[in-house]
């Protein structure tokens, strides 16, 4: 059977590696959300924030802070997109969120919790912190922030803050409407499209707000000529945004729940006391003035208590105020990439299981490494080497510590991800390299630099396009010196596996019936 055809889902199917909170199209999200893997760790996470939220629906609660933390990859802007869909119930492609999560949690308990929580009126407003920043990162930024995605959420222009104000004071007068039909009466285009540059055109604006008698045009004038920063304050602004989920729990019969979700908060604020100082200001405020109604949910590379010791002022507030952590790990990594990758039809896995019985005592002999550490093995038995295959167990293992060790010697950038969402990229495009092959074959680990080499620094890629060139002219290399460089490279910084040539041998097997002594002299070679 061709690998190809053994795996559930197209092998060749577009998967999104790199999950952002931004990408909204129905196409991606109902992937996301159809192929989301709720893992041993992440059943505990969901757990654990969902005794929380939903407590707080029938006690109300200060505590209105959720940091989900987790290294690159680990999968927690991917996690707080799920919470956002989740906890919005939100429709995609048809069908509700919940229902894309039906029979994902094995907890009955949590899956009863989650569909309570769904069914509460929600809305979420789901944002990278550094996307919508609004002016210099100075001291106030965070606070602009939240007013800039707080307005655009309610249809004003959040990204200059002095016209979403008047926008606000149109909708309260119940003049939107006049107001933008004068405008295009005046101006010949539509208010929502032309509004990022209002400033261009002042004499259509100051006669469209006389007309629609939002103002005098000398008040008008004066609102054009004046700042609008001088008055605005968290206060203010967390009182508005009370009044807004008040309004909306009144509208929809007492419960209501209105989310900040923050992706990348820690890297934003980074060592900035300021900018802690405004984050903790924020929270309290919403969490004292909201009773539970309005949380404040943020990732970050690091834990809370790393970046408030960074900080160095006593922040023991704001750890109280983020009482539900959640620390996310790259561990289960493999358990993704098995169930949205590998994962094989029945038909498959009968054959697999019987190629293992089959070989069982080469494939135990053939992962056998001299020295390793000890979690670095072949297969456990028939069920794994079907789940697994054309991989071997150990590989999960050694390429997230390839990825680790890339990254900490700079050798590549910033975006590779040492968790699931490079390591899903990685083994997807490795399956494809073998994709006309039979139940025989086996990804050798150099295939993987093929993977990473994008994300290399010029000069490493050039030494190996070098060796490339010399090895197809048979300038003083040959063809299958390439792999053996290829690997070398991928392992320098690890010290899991020795490079001895027996050692290189079992990571550059390629086949079941591989003939050892022939790859071994190669290899030398």
């Amino acid at each position: 059977m061709r690998i190809q055809d053994m795996f559930e889902r197209d092998i060749n199917r577009d998967i999104n590696g790199v999950v952002k909170v931004a990408q909204e199209d129905d196409a991606s999200l109902e992937q996301e959300l159809s192929e989301y893997v709720i893992t041993r760790e992440l059943s505990g996470h969901f757990a654990t924030f969902f005794d929380a939220y939903e407590r707080a629906l029938d006690v109300p609660t200060d505590k209105i802070g959720v940091w989900i933390s987790g290294f690159f990859g680990s999968g927690k802007s991917h996690f707080l997109k799920m919470l956002s869909y989740l906890l919005t119930n939100r429709e995609v492609a048809g069908k509700n969120a919940l229902d894309y999560f039906r029979g994902k949690f094995e907890d009955g308990m949590v899956a009863a919790k989650v569909d309570r929580c769904a069914h509460v009126p929600t809305e979420s407003i789901l944002f990278n912190v550094d996307n919508k920043a609004v002016g210099e990162k100075d001291a106030d930024v965070l606070k602009r922030t939240f007013a800039r995605v707080f307005y655009d959420h309610l249809g004003f222009y959040g990204e200059d803050l002095k016209l979403a104000r008047l926008e606000q004071f149109m909708d309260s007068q119940g003049k939107t409407d006049a107001f933008r039909s004068a405008f295009e009466r005046v101006n010949g285009e539509c208010w929502l499209d032309a509004r990022a540059e209002y400033d261009f055109f002042s004499d259509d604006v100051i006669a469209a707000l006389v007309e629609a008698d939002v103002m005098s045009g000398e008040e008008a004038q004066r609102w054009f000529d004046g700042s609008d920063r001088a008055d605005f304050s968290i206060e203010r602004l967390t009182d508005e945004i009370r009044d807004y989920a008040e309004a909306r729990a009144a509208q929809s019969g007492g419960q209501f729940r209105l989310l900040f979700m923050v992706d990348e908060i820690g890297q934003f604020i980074g060592g900035d006391t300021n900018l802690m100082l405004n984050l903790q200001t924020i929270v309290e405020e919403l969490g004292s003035k909201c009773s539970g109604r309005v949380w404040v949910m943020v990732t970050s590379q690091e834990a809370i208590d790393e970046v408030t010791t960074v900080a160095g002022n006593d922040f023991s507030k704001i750890q109280g105020r983020f009482n539900t952590r959640l620390s996310l790990s790259s561990s289960s990594a493999d358990e993704v990439i098995k169930r949205r990758v590998l994962a094989k039809t029945p038909d498959a896995t009968s054959l697999l299981a019987m190629q293992y019985g089959q070989s069982s005592a080469v494939l135990r002999n053939l992962f056998t490494f001299e020295g390793a550490v000890s979690d670095l093995h072949g297969y456990d038995g028939a069920e794994d080497f079907a789940e697994t295959f054309p991989f071997a167990d150990y590989q999960f293992t050694l390429m997230q510590k390839v990825m680790t060790e890339l990254r900490k010697h700079g050798s590549s950038g910033k975006h590779l991800s040492s968790g699931e969402r490079s390591m899903l990229s990685g083994f997807q495009e490795a399956a494809q390299r073998v994709e006309e092959r039979d139940e025989n074959a086996l990804v050798p680990f150099w295939m993987f630099y093929d993977t990473v080499q994008t994300f290399l620094e010029g000069h490493i890629r050039r030494v190996i396009n070098r060796a490339e060139e010399a090895a197809a002219a048979h300038e003083g290399l040959e063809p299958e010196d390439v792999p053996v460089l290829k690997l070398l490279f991928l392992l320098r910084w690890v010290d899991d596996v020795k490079l001895n040539v027996g050692n290189i041998v079992t990571l550059m097997t390629d086949d079941v019936r591989a003939d050892r002594v022939a790859l071994r002299e190669r290899t030398q070679a």
